[in-house]
């Protein structure tokens, strides 16, 4: 991600969703992962993450908690910018992998990133099984 100063915090915000949507479907071409529900999504995402630096850890079979922010010593500074352009990030990726059932939301929690991949409660709980097969 791009570190800049928060003079156009929109723009940024957009920067980094573009970036994020743009590597989810470079690894949905690369991988052709099929439909990708929640827990089949995780995982697709656990290893970018893990590559950048999060350190992710699932909380759940669905949802996914980033145990480091790879930004920390810019946050400190800035929390405001890193977490929108984070947040912003974390839900372009999942929009270009085209995961369903999943969303990036902000849940500040000190010492770690303050996004999370949570259930999206778009989808019918019923339905999930059938998805993630």
């Amino acid at each position: 991600m791009s570190a800049a100063p928060d003079t156009q915090g929109g723009e940024q915000d957009q920067d980094e969703g573009d970036r994020g949507r743009r590597l989810g479907e470079a690894a949905r071409e690369e991988t052709r992962p099929g439909r990708l529900g929640p827990e089949r999504g995780l995982t697709a995402c656990e290893r970018l993450l893990d590559r950048y630096g999060y350190e992710p850890v699932r909380d759940t079979p669905t949802q996914l908690r980033l145990r480091n922010c790879p930004f920390h010593p810019l946050a400190a500074k800035a929390p405001d910018l890193v977490c929108r352009m984070n947040h912003a990030f974390l839900a372009g990726y999942l929009g270009g992998l085209k995961v369903n059932g999943l969303q990036a939301v902000l849940a500040p929690v000190p010492g770690e990133c303050c996004v999370r991949l949570t259930p999206s409660g778009d989808d019918d709980p019923g339905d999930q099984a059938a998805q993630d097969r």
